[in-house]
């Protein structure tokens, strides 16, 4: 064989070359892409842990964390979780049926929904944090506080840059259809 196959570079970005070249790149998003099926894996533990799908667990836990006296709008979480309102509509409305969120019109916006847990919403979340706590610990346990700032502002940055890649890939599609 006449030397090896080299692919072309599959960014143009300088900031993401290494002499040059994209290993580098190609690992982190291969390391990316590792993390994020155990991070799913480990949601979707902790939610059975507590008789819910792990995208079910993520709403109530994140409601439960953003809540704060008044509760959470339904666009809030929908932008925290950077997911549709429509996908937060439809797991609250089965975690409503359940009896673990409660849900009211926002008193500020009448076009406003708020979310909050109710008692056994509570209770559910109080059951299972100290399982929470320990694989957080595991999942976090060889990251530094110098790591963990670079590693905040990194994913911010990366969030917006996947959101600009998603509308073009949303508008490329549509140009398809």
């Amino acid at each position: 064989m006449k030397g090896s196959y080299r692919p072309p570079l599959s960014t143009s970005r300088r900031a993401l070359l290494v002499d040059g070249d994209d290993s580098e790149f190609r690992r982190l998003i291969y390391r990316l892409s590792a993390v994020e099926e155990r991070l799913r894996h480990a949601r979707s533990y902790l939610g059975r842990r507590i008789g819910l799908s792990g995208p079910q667990y993520m709403l109530l836990i994140t409601v439960a964390y953003l809540q704060g006296a008044a509760g959470i709008a339904v666009s809030s979480l929908a932008r925290d979780l950077r997911v549709t309102s429509a996908f937060i509509t439809a797991e609250s409305r089965r975690l409503v049926a359940r009896g673990l969120l409660a849900k009211r019109r926002n008193p500020h916006d009448s076009r406003s929904t708020l979310l909050s847990l109710t008692g056994a919403g509570r209770r559910r979340i109080a059951r299972i944090v100290p399982e929470i706590g320990r694989v957080n610990d595991l999942f976090f346990g060889g990251v530094s506080a110098a790591s963990f700032r670079c590693a905040q502002r990194f994913l911010d940055e990366l969030a917006a840059g996947s959101s600009a890649a998603m509308a073009y890939i949303e508008q490329r599609e549509a140009r398809r259809a």
